[in-house]
């Protein structure tokens, strides 16, 4: 089946049917909702700018932007709190000045007045007067009332600004009052921090930053670190007339995050997400964006959409593209800083360093520390404190019941305690004022190792958990009431090295650590054991055996040595990613010793190109580990030939086993006059022996794997590469090692991009896992995932075809989700008790149609549930202009043909049930499809006729959106199709037309909630003239008539709504315009109100008759700042009237 796949995937690819994707460099990002946004330091490339709130794109009336300064004013805020958009960017930012030499260092050639040069006077529409600076953002302030919602008060503050402040002092700031509660989207290589907000004063070669920067690893063997940081930072750089260098640097901060490091084996064919976890097994985090470091085999990977992989900062979830197929046989490590606010923690720095002709000196001292006395998410009891008290370093005893004895309130999931027959202190989920009294926190401990699990049936506002009794003394949960309580802790290190060049190309360098690791500040038990020392000392050498530096044989010696005191904590790691496995000790567990790590090496080399490298290495932790590495590595050129290659041989042994451990790997390969052909073979072997049983260690395996490729230069304008793998492993039985699995893949890349009217790129790869025990009952495993980016104009561009395609398998995570409250007006959602019951419950949560409700925002919360998918995304356009080609054409046909236009746009993200078979096909968009888990769709057609033309014209428009959500209690699914045709007709001067017709069907269905499903189909007609009497006067009126209808199985609700209203606009000159706005909504209603159904068909209104209104007023009352007062009511049978107002001032710097 799968053959038939590829073959199916070929003829997509041939067919062409695809569009062009011309943003390789394009920028993707999500941007949180607020008043105002800088979107990059680069100007925008205007034609390349989009706004999509999920799949569709946001039109433009929504929205203002400068695309020179990049800065997002939104004009309708949309009903999310985050975004996506996308777009390219010039290399030079145009708001900002642009010179090759400082205009202020020509010389006025007439001094005062020339009466003969004509003078502009300077016209700064700015309140604020930043003469000399480069500037970009603005202020606003704002207020919201209503006699329906308490008064709500918003701010903005967006700042960029760069210059001098004189001759010797320059300034570089990015300011924001917002506390954004997402991070950037991580699909690009390189990531704009939206949340960076900073001060930075230079002068010459002292700099002092006062906000967020970072703080990067020192000249330093053991100092290893990159820190996300809040606080001030001071550096100075200076150098004395004898040419000796001096550097400082001090930092004072509040460190933003902590580091944690992830090691884990991929899934076979499975390309993620992969969720991380924090280092007290936190299941839900969020790590910080831009500070991960993803390895693969030791090989550190890019970042990008474009790269390797891309990373969900919000949901710590990560993701690897089609460019990097992940198997079971993938060894990932991630490193990377996440948010960890359990309490304040304070960071100081120092790196000084001298260096002169001869001698480098470094000193660096890092300390980091949580307030004990100052927790933030964590409130800890006396006895909770006492408690930690008497665990000393032990932090893992650190589970404390957790359950608490509150007042009842409707806003929280409260509990009852019982007892059962077979337990006792049971918790249950309770609603009664009168038996809820217990707030209960529940840890996840593993799977069946607790007593309790999440009810997906529950209804209420959050998540419940549920008591499952033991069966024959197994545990039926995975959730116990208790918390695992955070000690604050203490990490200092300070280090001191020096580096002195003993000869010209001799030189010794070492340095000495220092270390203070407490886990636990509210314990003094094993305090002494926090305290440990290491030292390093290198001896580097270099002889010339003949000839010179650049032609001749050299041969580098190198002699280290390390020793680390078991008590010694470095800041996180500085050997190399893979040296626990290539010492192979991987997985053991190891008693605390003092380790020594000697190493000597040879290199013997003429260039890059010829060389031949030996190692010796010694790794010993006392009687615990002793292992004695040998390696050999070589590279070879000679005319068109290459040859690589790296083995190594350690022999090791600890108190319960030993053997030996052979790595293997040969290349060679052979360049034609454009294209490289190559063979490589891989292999490892690692055989420890238990020494009591005498049996191969569960650890043992072996691989071989062999490999052939053929490729184009890099430099071709087409280029390929075409590969095929073949990989067999054994795995221990008994005392030998026998076959267990082989893998074939097979892969190919192809890059075309000839002309600029076309580029075509695809990437491929099939893979086969085969298990040849038949004793294990795994399944064979077929792997298809592949990515096309095709780009094509043709005639003149009258055909204009982009597209994006990409396939592959994955996991898709279940949700679940809550509503919180927030400040009136800055929701999103809406509560309506349709049970009357005065509890918030998750089927009672609407789309807010009116400001004044919308006090409520949806957060969906991550758990540790996943199903195996396969997953098809594609992105396509194709716009035809017959006009092009035709405009200077005088024959009626073509002049009518030319008249015409069209464009289709699609983007859909599929994901269905993992099988026997690949689903490449994206367009079965079906929400019934048994197997379909998740699905995102937008596909929308349209036809115009006269789109140019000011007086008449139509188009017809055929739109489908699609949507499923994969939650913990089942599917969510909605399906909305529409048919429309719109005319414009401008008979009068002055005036216009225009006219539509709407029919469509909208359908949701919840598995849970089955009383908000419905089908419904409708028929709407929207007539609407316009006047303009003057330049500053138009007036609008429009009649809508609606009729919807749902089907009997789900209610058979009907309503008929019947709307007149007008729109005024009035513009006065220099000062400012008003606008107003009227309604009359009769609505003829059927069925049963105050439900989910009669809120969607009657639009958050009442049926029978409803008045809406509306009046703004915006002006401009100085230079730079505006003033925009708003106004909205409504009024609806036997519902008092409802005021809604605010009144907001923006300043532009």
């Amino acid at each position: 089946m799968i053959k038939k796949s590829i073959i199916g995937i070929v003829l997509l690819i041939c067919s062409a049917s695809v569009y062009a994707q011309n943003n390789q460099l394009a920028i993707i990002k999500k941007i949180a909702v607020k008043d105002s946004t800088l979107l990059d330091t680069l100007s925008i490339i205007p034609n390349t700018f989009k706004l999509i709130n999920g799949v569709i794109p946001i039109s433009q009336d929504s929205y203002q932007i400068n695309f020179s300064s990049t800065l997002l004013i939104w004009k309708s805020k949309p009903n999310t709190d985050s975004v996506m958009v996308q777009y390219q960017t010039f290399p030079l930012l145009f708001s900002k000045k642009q010179f090759n030499k400082d205009p202020k260092i020509i010389e006025e050639v007439v001094i005062g007045k020339n009466p003969f040069i004509y003078t502009a006077n300077k016209e700064d529409n700015s309140i604020f007067n930043f003469e000399g600076f480069n500037k970009s953002g603005s202020i606003s302030r704002g207020i919201g009332f209503g006699n329906n919602q308490d008064l709500a008060v918003n701010s903005n503050l967006v700042l960029q600004l760069s210059g001098k402040l004189n001759n010797e002092i320059e300034i570089l700031a990015a300011i924001s009052d917002d506390n954004i509660p997402i991070q950037p989207e991580g699909n690009t290589q390189q990531i704009n921090d939206f949340d960076k907000v900073f001060i930075q004063l230079k002068r010459k070669g002292t700099t002092l930053i006062a906000g967020d920067y970072e703080l990067r690893k020192p000249d330093s063997y053991f100092t290893n670190y990159y820190k996300r940081t809040q606080g001030a930072l001071f550096s100075n750089n200076f150098k004395d007339k004898n040419g000796h260098e001096f550097s400082t640097t001090f930092a004072a901060a509040v460190a933003k995050g902590r580091s944690a490091r992830n090691q884990f084996d991929g899934i076979e064919g499975n390309q993620g997400p992969y969720r991380l976890q924090g280092n007290n097994g936190e299941q839900f985090i969020i790590v910080l964006s831009g500070t991960e470091r993803v390895y693969i085999d030791g090989v550190l990977l890019l970042r990008g959409q474009d790269n390797d992989y891309v990373m969900d900062y919000n949901t710590s979830e990560l993701t690897f593209t089609s460019k990097r197929l992940i198997t079971r046989n993938s060894r990932i490590v991630v490193e990377f800083e996440y948010s960890d606010k359990v309490f304040a923690r304070s960071l100081y720095n120092l790196n000084q360093g001298f260096k002169s002709e001869k001698l480098k000196i470094g000193f660096n001292y890092y300390s980091e520390q949580d307030n004990a006395n100052r927790p933030l998410i964590q409130s800890l009891s006396d006895p909770q404190k006492q408690f930690l008290s008497g665990i000393g370093n032990n932090i893992n005893q650190a589970v404390f019941p957790n359950a608490d004895s509150v007042a009842f309130s409707q806003n929280e999931i409260l509990y009852k305690k019982i007892d059962t027959l077979g337990a006792q202190g049971v918790y249950v989920y309770n609603t009664n004022p009168l038996l809820a009294k217990f707030r209960v926190g529940f840890t996840f401990v593993g799977a069946n190792l607790g007593n309790y699990r999440i009810n997906t049936s529950s209804e209420a506002n959050g998540r419940v958990y549920v008591f499952n009794a033991s069966i024959n003394g197994v545990l039926q949960g995975d959730y116990e009431p208790v918390t695992l309580l955070v000690t604050p802790k203490k990490q200092q290190l300070i280090t001191l090295n020096a580096d002195y060049k003993i000869g010209k190309k001799t030189n010794i360098f070492t340095e000495v650590g220092y270390s203070d690791n407490d886990v636990n500040l509210y314990s003094n038990i094993g305090n002494a054991q926090n305290k440990g020392v290491a030292y390093k000392l290198i001896f580097q050498d270099q002889r010339n055996f003949k000839g010179n530096d650049t032609t001749g044989l050299k041969l580098k010696s190198n002699l280290s040595y390390e020793y680390l005191n078991q008590q010694f904590k470095p800041l996180e790691r500085y050997r190399p990613v893979e040296f626990d496995r290539d010492f192979n000790f991987r997985g053991t567990v190891l008693v605390p010793a003092d380790e020594h790590w000697t190493t000597l090496n040879f290199k013997l080399f003429k260039n890059d190109l010829k060389q031949i490298n030996y190692t010796f290495s010694n790794f010993n932790r006392g009687s615990s580990y002793n292992g004695i590495q040998q390696a050999l590595a070589s590279v070879y050129h000679y005319k068109k030939y290459r040859l690589f290659y790296a083995g190594s041989l350690l022999n090791s042994k600890t108190t319960v086993e030993d053997g030996a451990f052979y790595k293997n790997n040969l290349a060679v390969s052979k360049v034609f006059k454009v294209n490289e052909a190559g063979l490589a073979y891989r292999a490892e072997n690692n055989q420890p022996n238990n020494l009591s049983t005498n049996q191969l260690s569960l650890q043992s395996f072996a691989f071989r794997e062999y490999e052939a490729y053929f490729k184009s230069a890099d430099t071709a304008k087409t280029s390929f590469l075409l590969l095929y793998n073949q990989r067999f492993d054994d795995l221990p039985l008994g005392q030998t090692l026998i076959a267990f699995s082989k893998a074939i893949t097979v892969s190919g890349k192809l890059l075309i991009s000839k002309t600029s009217n076309s580029n075509l790129s695809i990437n491929a790869s099939y893979r086969t896992l085969k298990y040849l025990n038949n004793d294990t009952l795994k399944q064979n495993e077929e792997t298809l995932l592949g990515r096309v980016d095709y780009n094509f104009t043709s005639l003149k561009g009258f055909i204009n075809l982009q597209s994006f395609y990409e396939l592959g398998t994955g996991q898709e995570p279940k949700r679940e989700f809550v509503y919180l409250e927030v400040a009136a007006a800055q929701g999103i959602y809406s509560w309506n008790d349709y049970n009357s019951n005065g509890i918030k419950e998750l089927n009672e949560f609407e789309i807010s149609r009116f400001p004044d409700q919308a006090r409520y925002i949806k957060i969906f919360r991550p758990n540790n549930q996943f199903v195996r998918s396969n997953f098809t995304n594609i992105n396509q356009t194709l716009t035809l202009n017959p006009a092009i080609i035709l405009k200077n054409r005088k024959e009626k046909v073509p002049v009518f043909i030319s008249k015409f236009s069209n464009i289709t746009s699609l983007r859909i993200d599929k994901k269905v049930l993992a099988g026997e078979s690949v689903l490449f096909n994206p367009y079965q968009t079906s929400i019934n499809e048994s197997n379909l888990i998740a699905l995102n769709s937008f596909i929308r057609n349209t036809l115009f006729f006269n789109r140019s033309n000011p007086v008449f014209g139509f188009d017809v428009s055929l739109q489908k959106l699609g949507s499923k959500l994969l939650l913990t209690n089942g599917f969510d699914s909605r399906n909305n199709q529409e048919k429309s045709l719109r005319i414009r007709w401008n008979f009068i001067r002055k005036s216009n037309f225009n006219i539509s017709f709407n029919n469509g069907v909208k359908d949701f269905s919840s598995q849970l909630f089955t009383e908000r499903n419905y089908h419904i189909n409708y028929y709407e007609l929207q007539p609407e003239f316009g006047y303009q009497f003057s330049t500053d006067f138009k007036t609008t009126f429009l009649i809508n008539l609606k009729n919807q209808k749902n089907d009997v199985v789900f209610g058979g609700e009907k309503t008929l709504n019947a709307k007149i209203g007008s729109e005024l606009r009035y513009n006065i000159l220099k000062k400012g315009t008003i606008t107003s706005q009227f309604n009359f909504i009769n609505n003829s209603f059927e069925g049963k109100n105050n439900t989910s159904v009669a809120y969607e068909l009657l639009d958050g209104l009442q049926p029978g008759k409803n008045l809406t209104w509306s009046a703004g007023f915006q002006t401009t009352i100085a230079n730079g700042i505006q003033l925009n007062f708003t106004y909205e009511g409504r009024k609806s049978n036997d519902v008092r009237t409802i005021h809604t107002g605010g009144l907001q001032f923006r300043a532009y710097f």
